[in-house]
């Protein structure tokens, strides 16, 4: 496997634990709030990110061919970063309008994840997914920010 390929199956890996650890955040903080509504979003969410992760580990264990990525799709893979402080914040948190503003952050930089990867697959199948993906943790995040304006 060459670097490119590495740095892609490690990216997809990192977003596989990402999405799993979202998804412990969320179930974790719904159990601590009161709010019927914060609590019915956040296990909602964290079903849907078991859900991208799932696909995510498809697409992982397909062994997608990344050997067709040209240039420019090398020249985007060393771009590719994923950043877990925003979920670290959302498992630290106490208040369920921080906890809920945390987590429309961890969404927003997790459908930035999935927007690099879509690049850099596009024109294949796989980019698709990572496409539409990045269109659910964008819905996920106005689904948050419309239940933190009605706070």
């Amino acid at each position: 496997m060459d670097a490119t390929s590495r740095r892609i199956v490690n990216a997809l890996k990192t977003a596989i634990r990402r999405e799993e650890r979202t998804s412990v955040a969320y179930v974790s903080q719904a159990k601590k709030t009161r709010d019927p509504a914060a609590k019915q979003v956040l296990e909602s969410l964290a079903k849907q990110e078991i859900g991208h992760a799932n696909k995510l580990l498809t697409v992982l264990n397909k062994g997608a061919d990344l050997s067709v990525l040209g240039k420019k799709g090398k020249d985007l893979a060393g771009e590719l970063h994923v950043v877990n402080d925003d979920i670290r914040e959302i498992e630290q948190s106490n208040e369920v309008v921080k906890v809920l503003r945390k987590a429309a952050k961890a969404e927003e930089n997790s459908g930035r994840l999935y927007r690099s990867l879509e690049m850099i697959y596009k024109g294949l199948d796989v980019g698709d997914l990572f496409g539409k993906l990045a269109e659910e943790e964008d819905k996920h995040k106005e689904r948050l920010e419309k239940l933190l304006a009605r706070m």
